[in-house]
């Protein structure tokens, strides 16, 4: 998922405009960006889960 975000954001800035990532503060790119992370990890993690 992180992949295929950073896929579209590249497209988006070369083809598109110029929207930068940013931390600091916190721009829509970047916040999507930890959003597919935390779900990639968070994904990981139920799939290792065993009951």
């Amino acid at each position: 998922m992180a992949v295929l975000w950073f896929i579209t954001w590249l497209v988006t800035t070369l083809f598109i405009t110029d929207a930068p990532l940013t931390f600091d503060p916190v721009n829509w790119w970047a916040g999507l960006l930890l959003a597919a992370v935390a779900l990639d990890l968070a994904g990981a993690q139920a799939k290792n889960f065993k009951r």
